[in-house]
């Protein structure tokens, strides 16, 4: 089954668990019966909530994934000791990805805190975006690349990349809490992390 039709089904499953815990709940039967049966439909919706939740994580790992495959990054990457430095050229592709990356991100993040505000602003009472939420690239940000030195344009890769992580903590932050107070909005985020990738 395609990820969109996977999704499309466990939120149909979702739906039907609702449906059948508020049939049960209505019901004025107290029979110990009744209260098992909507203890287990309650774990099995968890259960599908989670499911759907970690499909929407997996997608944004991969959008969020994609600059890490590039040969140029690993080059560059702090983390990797070589005895030569890498060249301004070496650092300009992985920045500009890297750049592109926490464009995404935040785009990303603005329509989920959006979708937010429109269902339940309290959803989002505890969490606040990281200042990272608020960086935008300086105008004419190429031409500015080329004009740093290798040690500029590395602490500029540094900052970006640890940006993109903490932009990327908060999005799970938030589709954390989506998941948790209103799983149904979850096919709408679905749907824009497809438009921005």
């Amino acid at each position: 089954m395609s990820p969109p039709h996977r999704q499309e089904a466990l939120l149909a499953a979702i739906s039907e668990k609702d449906a059948n815990i508020a049939l049960l709940e209505l019901s004025s039967s107290k029979k110990k019966k009744t209260q098992d049966e909507v203890a287990m439909l309650k774990r099995e919706k968890d259960r599908l909530v989670q499911q759907l939740k970690q499909q929407t994580q997996n997608r944004m790992k991969m959008m969020a994934d994609n600059y890490e495959d590039d040969p140029l990054m690993k080059a560059s990457s702090p983390a990797q000791e070589t005895n030569h430095k890498p060249s301004p050229d070496q650092l300009i592709v992985p920045l500009s990805e890297q750049y592109e990356n926490r464009s995404k991100l935040q785009l990303y993040i603005g329509h989920l805190m959006a979708l937010c505000q429109e269902r339940d602003p309290a959803i989002l009472q505890e969490l606040a975006p990281p200042p990272a939420y608020h960086t935008s690239q300086p105008q004419h940000w190429e031409e500015e690349l080329h004009k740093m030195s290798t040690e500029k344009l590395e602490q500029e890769l540094e900052v970006c990349e640890r940006e993109c992580v903490e932009l990327q903590e908060y999005a799970n932050s938030v589709l954390q809490q989506i998941a948790d107070h209103c799983p149904d909005i979850l096919e709408q985020v679905v749907n824009a992390l497809e438009e921005s990738c």
